[in-house]
């Protein structure tokens, strides 16, 4: 749970009015909210109806994040438990509702009565059949008109659910139902950190990464009962499980658009270094390999970038160490990282040399540019590789710490 986070938990209180130890608990259905006075009621019974009707031995929590419309009172009134989470926050308060359950198994679900706390069944059946995390989806089990914006209907919730499975080979059809099902031990295990919107995605991302058995069920979205606006902000948001998602796949962030630089700039570089080339009747020469450059030096950057945000995620537990990670780790060592900048600057340095002593052969006069640039730009290449391969390899050792 964040640091910040302050966490009161109602004590467990019978009906004749006495405290006692609550019985065993198979599932926890948890509630954020924040104002919800106008559907959290509802909501509620709903939740009650169903441990009712299906057997389930559960309880209903909600995880209240400071409301001041009455939604603390209507909980306690109607039986459930009350957690109150200071942090603000959509994953703040679901995280502090899900610290507080007493539930093997959590249920978590908006408090606005779009989702249907009466039928959970499926969720609590995959659950005992296995599943570490089950997602509902809204788009396999009917979106009821008027329940979701066309702006999140048929563009935010598709393009984002598309990324996060190319990103992460995720097979969940709808990252951000906010119905969803989990092994609680399970999922605190992954020590979920993000306080806002996107704990949603954390939630699926982190689950795949670490192997969890992640599964779906149909599940329906209906108009909330709310008359003010919703919390959730469309851009910001939006933008908010976008950068997590890109935040955590390193690879797509930062080493495929590094590796789509370096290689055609290193190819077109020691092209031309030889000598112009005709292409399509356009010829490419010293300006065209200036453009090389400085595609090889920036895709270069992206790669160590690619390389230092994995090892650092690794030893900050943000995902679990992969065998690529463990192979690079056994190889790698700064003494080697310098051995090798050291040699790319030495290279260099020896191509500037004698690019020093053709201009002293003509007594430091002027030379042809495109001879000059042809020399010149393949020496400072190599510095400059060099020299960011050193740099890079230490900042590797501050992070990933070993003695090797």
């Amino acid at each position: 749970m964040p640091a910040a986070a302050r966490v009161q938990i109602a004590p467990f209180v019978a009906n004749d009015g006495r405290e006692r130890a609550p019985s065993p608990i198979e599932l926890s259905i948890v509630m954020p909210c924040l104002n919800e006075a106008e559907t959290l009621a509802i909501c509620i019974r709903k939740a009650q109806r169903f441990l009712e009707e299906s057997g389930v031995a559960g309880e209903v929590i909600v995880a209240d994040n400071g409301s001041t419309d009455g939604s603390r009172q209507i909980a306690t009134g109607m039986g459930a438990r009350l957690v109150g989470v200071s942090e603000r926050g959509y994953g703040a308060a679901l995280i502090g509702g899900i610290a507080a359950a007493r539930g093997r198994y959590v249920v978590m679900g908006d408090a606005d009565d779009s989702y249907d706390f009466a039928n959970l069944m499926p969720f609590v059946e995959a659950l005992r059949a296995g599943g570490q995390l089950v997602m509902g989806n809204r788009f396999k089990g009917g979106i009821a008109p008027g329940a979701m914006p066309p702006l999140h209907r048929y563009l935010g919730n598709p393009v984002l659910s598309f990324l996060g499975r190319r990103f992460y080979n995720a097979r969940v059809g709808d990252f951000h139902c906010g119905l969803r099902g989990f092994d609680r031990a399970a999922i605190q295990e992954l020590q979920l950190r993000t306080t806002g919107m996107e704990f949603a995605s954390e939630m699926v991302v982190k689950a795949v990464l670490y192997g969890l058995d992640v599964r779906e069920v149909p599940t329906t979205l209906r108009p909330d009962g709310r008359s003010r606006a919703p919390h959730l902000r469309t851009w910001r948001d939006g933008w908010r499980h976008l950068r997590f998602l890109l935040t955590y796949a390193p690879r797509v962030l930062f080493v495929l658009p590094g590796l789509a630089l370096a290689l055609p700039g290193a190819a077109a570089v020691g092209v031309l270094a030889l000598g112009s080339v005709e292409v399509g009747g356009v010829e490419l020469s010293a300006t065209t390999m200036l453009f090389a450059a400085m595609a090889l030096l920036l895709g270069s950057q992206l790669i160590g970038f690619g390389i230092v945000a994995r090892l650092f995620g690794a030893a900050n537990a943000m995902w679990p160490v992969s065998t690529r990670v463990a192979r690079f780790r056994r190889l790698f060592s700064v003494e080697r990282g310098c051995q090798l900048g050291a040699g790319l600057m030495l290279a260099g340095l020896i191509g500037a040399g004698s690019l020093f002593w053709r201009w002293q052969g003509q007594d430091f006069g002027p030379m042809e540019p495109v001879t000059l640039m042809r020399l010149a730009i393949p020496a400072m290449l190599a510095t400059l590789l060099g020299a960011q391969t050193v740099f890079t390899s230490f900042l590797i050792g501050m992070i990933d710490r070993g003695d090797r």
